[in-house]
């Protein structure tokens, strides 16, 4: 997918601080980020040894990357459907 333009302008903004707001008032997140922080307690208690709390780390990191990156794709594919749609309108006027 092409990263540069206008597109790509309007998905850095509306996912940095834009999105960061949304997020603050959005329920469903806030409660997805408690059971995040659960789940992370119940980690440090399992008192691991270093090595399997590196792994643990570089699985939760590779997951989040993977999710981070999808979210990005699928946000900027929404736009350019968006896009399209508003042009297909507009030629039927």
């Amino acid at each position: 997918m092409d990263k540069s333009g206008l597109l790509e302008t309007i998905a850095l903004h509306r996912t940095g601080r834009a999105l960061d707001n949304a997020l603050k008032k959005d329920e469903d997140y806030q409660e997805a980020l408690a059971q995040q922080q659960e789940a992370f307690d119940m980690l440090d208690e399992m008192e691991l040894t270093a090595e399997q709390k590196s792994a643990v780390d570089q699985v939760i990191t590779a997951n989040n990357h993977t999710g981070a990156v999808y979210g990005a794709v699928a946000y900027r594919f929404g736009m350019e459907d968006g896009i399209s749609l508003v042009w297909e309108l507009q030629a039927c006027t």
